[in-house]
């Protein structure tokens, strides 16, 4: 009978860290999955700033040859 409740508490010991372990990995997961989202999105910032100078580069451009192309008096 003793034997079997010390192989009960292990078991129990066993299982609990078994559970801490998984826990663990659950947050750690999660903060990975939470830097890659991050991340992400702030590519997604960067590259519409990028397209949106790009297009007002592109529009001083035109605006700089319409006027290049005006005749001067």
């Amino acid at each position: 009978m003793e034997n079997l409740r010390k192989e009960l508490k292990q078991q129990q010991k066993t299982s609990l860290k078994a559970i801490k372990i998984a826990l663990i990995c659950c947050v750690i997961t999660i903060l990975f999955a939470t830097l890659s989202l991050w991340i992400l999105l702030n590519q997604i910032t960067a590259t519409a700033n990028l397209s949106k100078n790009q297009k007002n580069l592109e529009q001083k451009i035109m605006q700089l040859e319409q006027n290049q192309k005006m005749p001067t008096h």
